[in-house]
C-alpha cells in the first residue's frame, strides 16, 4: 500500500442521516416550512453541529433553490447580500418580501446569473433533476454529474490553492458474479456497494455511479493520504457484503491534485491508471497513482521469449517486466514499432503467456547485439493475471531471507 503524507481535512465529519444527500435534507426541510428560506442554514447547522465547513451549506442551499454552481466563498457572500437585499426590498415597499422574490431580484438585476427565469415548483423540478442526473439503480449522482461536478472543485481548488483528490473504484469479478448469481443479484451488490459508499463519507465528498459496476467519489479539500484513509476504510466497508460466505471485494485507483496530477482533463485518466494497477496485482486494494516513468511494478525476472516474427522464431531471455511491457536482448535487427506476437515461458513451468508486443526503443549494446524494450499492445485479462501471480511471486521471494520461499 502507497505511503500516506500530512492530512489537511477530517473525513469524521458525518453525512445527512443515513447518508441522505443534503439536497434530499434541504427539500424536506422548505417543504416543511417553504417560506422560511432565510432560516435553512440555521436549522442546517442545528442538525449537523459536527460539520465543519459550513461555506458548503451555502452552496448547496442556492444550488436547491436557483440550479446555479457557486463556488462555497463565493455562495456565503451571495447569500448575505440577498439577505441584504431582501431587507432593502421590504423597506421600499413597506411590506415583507419573500427570500426567494429578493434572491430573484438579486441575480436577474444586480448579479445577473440569470438572464431568463423560469418559475416552477421546486419538488417537480427536483424530481425532474434527479431523472438527469442521479442513476435510478443506486440512487448516486450519474456520469453527467461527475463531470460537472469534478470540473468545479478541479477550478475551486486551483483558484484557492486546495487540494483535491479522485477515488474510481470497481467491483472485483463482478461479471463472475452476473454469470453465476444472475443479474439481479448483481443489481443488489451495485446497491450495497452504493450504500456503503454512502454512509462512508463526508457531506462534502461528492459519490458517482460512472459505468457498470464503477463508481467515482471525489473528495474536496483532501490530500493523497487523507483520500487513502477514507478509500481504505471505504475497502473494509464493501468486505463486510458476502455472497454464499464470501466477501464482495473493490479495487480502487487514488489521484490526487496538486501532488501527482496539475490538469482537470488528467484526474480521471490517472485514477483509471492506478486502477488498472490494482486490479493487475491482486484486486481488493486501494493503489496511488505514481508518476514516476517507470512503476514500481517492473521487475528483474528470467523467462524465456520467443517472437514469432513472419520468416522465423527468435528466442531470447527476457531482463524485467510490467504488466505495460519487457525488456530483452537479442541479436536480430528488429525495427522501431514492430508489431510482433510472442511467447513468454518460465524455464521451470509450464506457465506461458501469450501476447503481442511493439518495440517502442532499440539501442546497440554490441556489433550483433541489441538491447529492445517494447509495450504490449495486445495481454489477454488471464495473461495479466499470470503477470500479477508472477510479481506478487517476485515480491514474496524478495522478502524472504536468502529468496528463498518459506
Amino acid at each position: 500500500m502507497q505511503v500516506k503524507s500530512a492530512m489537511t481535512k477530517s473525513h469524521t465529519s458525518p453525512r445527512p442521516v443515513h447518508g441522505k444527500r443534503i439536497e434530499d435534507t434541504i427539500m424536506d426541510l422548505l417543504e416543511e416550512d417553504p417560506n422560511q428560506e432565510s432560516q435553512l442554514i440555521s436549522k442546517l447547522e442545528l442538525s449537523h453541529p459536527h460539520l465543519k465547513d459550513r461555506s458548503l451549506l451555502y452552496s448547496t442551499v442556492l444550488k436547491v433553490l436557483t440550479s446555479l454552481e457557486l463556488i462555497e466563498s463565493e455562495a456565503m457572500d451571495v447569500w448575505h447580500a440577498v439577505l441584504e437585499n431582501q431587507t432593502k426590498l421590504s423597506e421600499c415597499l413597506k411590506r415583507p418580501v419573500g427570500f426567494r422574490v429578493a434572491l430573484l431580484d438579486f441575480f436577474t438585476n444586480q448579479n445577473q446569473k440569470i438572464k431568463n427565469p423560469k418559475i416552477i415548483e421546486l419538488r417537480l423540478y427536483s424530481e425532474t433533476e434527479k431523472l438527469i442526473l442521479v442513476d435510478e439503480l443506486t440512487r448516486l449522482y450519474n456520469r453527467r454529474h461527475f463531470e460537472t461536478a469534478l470540473l468545479r472543485e478541479f477550478k475551486q481548488s486551483t483558484r484557492y490553492n486546495l487540494n483535491l483528490s479522485l477515488l474510481i473504484i470497481d467491483i472485483d469479478d463482478f461479471k463472475k458474479i452476473n454469470d453465476t448469481y444472475g443479474h439481479l443479484m448483481g443489481d443488489e451488490i451495485l446497491k450495497q456497494i452504493a450504500s456503503k459508499i454512502s454512509t462512508s463519507l463526508r457531506m462534502e465528498d461528492t459519490a458517482c455511479r460512472i459505468g457498470g459496476e464503477e463508481f467515482a467519489i471525489i473528495f474536496p479539500q483532501s490530500n493523497e493520504s487523507q483520500a487513502l484513509k477514507a478509500a481504505e476504510k471505504l475497502l473494509e466497508a464493501c468486505r463486510t457484503i458476502q455472497i454464499s460466505g464470501k466477501p464482495v471485494t473493490i479495487s480502487g485507483g487514488l489521484v490526487s491534485y496538486p501532488e501527482k496530477v496539475k490538469r482537470c482533463e488528467d484526474m480521471y485518466d490517472l485514477a483509471d491508471r492506478a486502477l488498472y494497477t490494482a486490479k493487475d496485482t491482486g484486486k481488493n486494494q486501494i493503489i496511488v497513482y505514481s508518476n514516476e516513468k517507470r512503476s514500481s511494478l517492473r521487475f528483474e525476472t528470467n523467462l524465456e521469449l520467443f517472437c514469432v516474427l513472419p520468416n522465423k522464431t527468435i528466442r531470447s531471455i527476457s531482463k524485467n517486466i510490467s504488466i505495460t511491457g519487457i525488456a530483452f536482448e537479442t541479436e536480430d535487427d528488429l525495427s522501431l514499432n514492430d508489431s510482433i506476437p510472442v511467447l513468454l515461458r518460465e524455464s521451470d513451468s509450464n506457465h506461458e503467456i501469450n501476447a503481442k508486443i511493439k518495440v517502442v526503443r532499440k539501442q546497440k549494446i554490441g556489433e550483433k547485439s541489441y538491447s529492445v524494450g517494447a509495450e504490449f499492445v495486445e495481454l489477454s485479462n488471464e495473461s495479466q493475471t499470470k503477470l500479477a501471480d508472477l510479481y506478487l511471486l517476485h515480491q514474496f521471494k524478495a522478502k524472504s531471507p536468502m529468496g528463498a520461499v518459506v
